[in-house]
This record gives structure tokens, sequence and C-alpha cells, in this order.
């Protein structure tokens, strides 16, 4: 790919306020595994997680404004730019992220 992930990854200043305000300075950004029984779904749209990974060797760290962005190598980055930003619902703040296609 011929551009930085760090210029991929753009963090809204909400979301920065956000996380600031929640003390949740880590954010990752998978593929999400569901487990039923002994099977294995995987999402196939990235997920936002206010956590830190537990093997960051897996992957890619962006740093903005204290904010640690870790992104799964097994994610393929599109041509387009990845927002991270904040919605509410019902009163309720959560973490979005957008910008990633579904694969068919």
């Amino acid at each position: 790919m011929s551009r930085d992930i760090a210029n991929i990854i753009k963090i809204t200043d909400a979301a920065k306020s956000y996380l600031h305000k929640k003390n949740k300075l880590n954010v990752c950004i998978e593929y999400p595994e569901y487990r039923t029984g002994n099977d294995c779904a995987f999402v196939q749209v990235p997920e936002i997680f206010a956590k830190k990974p537990k093997k960051e060797q897996d992957y890619n760290i962006i740093s903005s404004d204290e904010i640690n962005v870790f992104l799964s190598k097994l994610i393929n980055l599109p041509d387009n730019d990845v927002i991270i930003d904040v919605a509410s619902f019902l009163g309720i703040k959560i973490l979005t992220v957008s910008g990633f296609n579904s694969k068919d």
C-alpha cells in the first residue's frame, strides 16, 4: 500500500475528547470473533474496542494525541480514510469506526 497507515487513520476531536474523559487511551480495530460451540465465525467488517489487545505483536500501532490505535495486521485497509468517531444512542456514547467495506 502506498499510503502510510498513520495518514489513513483519523480520530475526530469528539472521539479524542471522549477517550481522554474516560481515560481509555488504547483502542483496538479488529475483526471480532464470535464463537458458538466449537464453530467460529468472523464478521467481515472491522469493529473498534476501547482496549489493548492481548497479542500486541499482531497489530500495527498508531499514536495520536496520547491515544494508541492498535490495528490488526489481518485487516486490509481501504483506499479512503478510516475515521474513528463517537456516536450517541439513547444517551449512551459509543466509539465507531467507518471507512471499511464489507466483503461479499
